[in-house]
């Protein structure tokens, strides 16, 4: 535990920033392929679309994909609840591929005014347990990505895991899922009158 502090963790790309609706229109331009993200069976998007990884992360680097997601609804409110219920708050991001992924991360934060106490990131694809090692005491991890939950889950300092529900994650009927923060809001005021 650092400092004796209790943390919620979340993802960000599609659990606090909405990436795929500005990602979708970029794959759509740059490939011609026009599927919606409600279609995205699977994480990686390279075979959906036909294209490489490596051309993905080129166009998002170009496009400015980072720069421009918009806040997801309720993650304001999200963020509130978790402080105000006592717990500290991080943001663990796989963005560290980019070569401006913490500064854009920064602005991206503080342009929505999210106050969180700590900012982590990772190589895309990369394992987040290292980070969620070294913060402590993590009360509830929210995430996307199915195999982050499950290394988090594996986790004896991370207590309660939860899949943010997206159409690439909803082949695995096993994790606890949320569909929206607002969920999870109600989730921890509950658990505070308890």
């Amino acid at each position: 535990m650092v400092n004796g502090k209790s943390y919620v963790v979340f993802d960000l790309d599609d659990v606090l920033a909405n990436l795929r609706d500005n990602l979708m229109e970029m794959l759509r331009k740059r490939t011609g392929v026009n599927i919606h993200w409600r279609h995205w069976n699977e994480y990686k998007l390279d075979g959906i679309y036909g294209v490489s990884v490596e051309e993905i992360m080129q166009w998002v680097l170009e496009d400015e994909v980072l720069e421009s997601a918009t806040l997801e609804p309720d993650a304001i409110k999200a963020l509130q609840t978790a402080k105000s219920a006592g717990y500290e708050v991080a943001v663990v991001t796989a963005r560290a591929w980019h070569p401006n992924g913490e500064s854009i991360t920064e602005n991206w934060l503080n342009r929505y005014r999210l106050d969180i106490d700590q900012l982590h990131l990772v190589p895309i694809f990369g394992d987040k347990t290292t980070v969620l090692k070294r913060i402590g005491l993590v009360h509830h991890y929210i995430d996307d990505h199915v195999d982050h939950i499950y290394s988090a889950k594996a986790l004896r300092s991370v207590q309660n895991v939860h899949l943010l529900d997206r159409p690439w994650n909803r082949n695995d009927d096993r994790l606890p899922r949320i569909h929206r923060l607002r969920e999870f809001i109600d989730l921890i005021k509950m658990s505070q009158l308890q």
